[in-house]
């Protein structure tokens, strides 16, 4: 079985900087047999797909804006839109976006694995919890994986817009600062399906800081701060003295990892009668009642979820409301729809 990680924008950003690469590569090369370590084997056996390696790579990046408009709905017409705007990219030190493989003194060296293939899973049941054991089958999907995974991106946007001219104009909502976005490890898994996809994604994420600056009637803007934010598998397995009110005591003090939160789950646990309960992404349609049943289509999510999540602080108007902690998330459904 072979084991893969994910995020939709890190995996293009990784393929278009592997053809840069390759566009620029010298006529001359050098290529060797090297021994791998047990570790080394253990991630790559079973592959199917390309292994990609990068060092220090810095994007630049600038979005004048990005809109969402709704020329026309099932209620008659409208041109309402939502718009973010002056979108800027950025690390911690620099205007750039950063990315490099963690080559530190570790034995792996945390090559990202593209891999295509057909794996056994546990398959999925109709949610009669501990009655019905999964069957295994086979299925076709593809992924990415990356074990170490040295990443800095933090996007700032000066201008939330929101409105319809039509209907009383457009405010402007205030602006807000994401990130740096630090992730450590990540792996994605896709598989179609009727009328979509199947997926899970797995991560290891920390965040400096989601900071949002809203309007306050005409007399500027007042902040709300969520900082120092982990994102993870449990903080279960942290340091004996573990206090969810004390950040000081929390694993992530030590720098080390915390496991990868999880949404969705391809592949379930045959062994244990564990079924695979993977989110799943729909282009389809859905019944609402507005004036009488009406089809529209519509976007449609399920997310299921796995996990823990910490902060070390919130401020809200310059008052400090301290660490808060989200342990042991498990969702076994979560249904989203976006109606246009």
């Amino acid at each position: 079985m072979f084991k893969t990680k994910y995020t939709l924008i890190l995996f293009l950003l990784t393929f278009l900087s592997f053809c840069s690469a390759s566009s620029l590569a010298p006529t001359n090369s050098y290529a060797g047999l090297e021994v791998l370590a047990d570790e080394e084997l253990d991630i790559i056996c079973g592959q199917a797909g390309v292994s990609i390696a990068m060092k220090n790579v810095e994007i630049f990046q600038y979005i004048d804006s990005f809109t969402y408009t709704c020329p026309e709905n099932a209620f008659g017409t409208c041109e309402g839109y939502l718009s973010l705007e002056n979108i800027e990219f950025h690390s911690r030190s620099t205007d750039t976006m950063l990315f490099n493989y963690d080559f530190g003194s570790v034995t792996r060296s945390g090559i990202t694995y593209l891999d295509i293939g057909t794996c056994d899973v546990a398959s999925e049941v109709d949610w009669a919890f501990g009655t019905a054991a999964p069957t295994q089958i086979s299925k076709a999907m593809s992924g990415v994986y990356a074990p170490l995974w040295d990443q800095e991106v933090g996007v700032y946007i000066d201008s939330i817009k929101f409105g319809d001219v039509n209907e009383g104009g457009v405010k402007d909502l205030g602006w807000a600062d994401l990130g740096v976005f630090d992730l450590r490890s990540f792996q994605y898994y896709t598989a179609p399906h009727g009328t979509g996809i199947d997926f899970e994604s797995d991560f290891e994420l920390h965040i400096d800081t989601l900071t949002y600056g809203y309007q306050e009637s005409g007399a500027g803007c007042k902040t709300l701060e969520i900082n120092n934010i982990h994102i993870g598998e449990t903080f279960g397995f942290g340091l004996a003295t573990d206090n969810p009110a004390d950040p000081t005591t929390w694993y992530t003090a030590t720098g080390t990892s915390i496991g990868e939160f999880k949404i969705g789950d391809m592949f379930g646990d045959f062994a244990n009668s564990i079924s695979s309960n993977p989110a799943t992404f729909d282009a389809t349609d859905t019944s609402r009642n507005d004036t009488g049943l009406v089809k529209h289509a519509a976007i449609v999510y399920n997310l299921p979820i796995e996990g823990s999540i910490r902060f070390e602080q919130v401020e809200f108007d310059g008052i400090d409301f301290g660490p808060g902690a989200i342990d042991g998330i498990k969702s076994h459904r979560m249904m989203i729809e976006m109606v246009p």
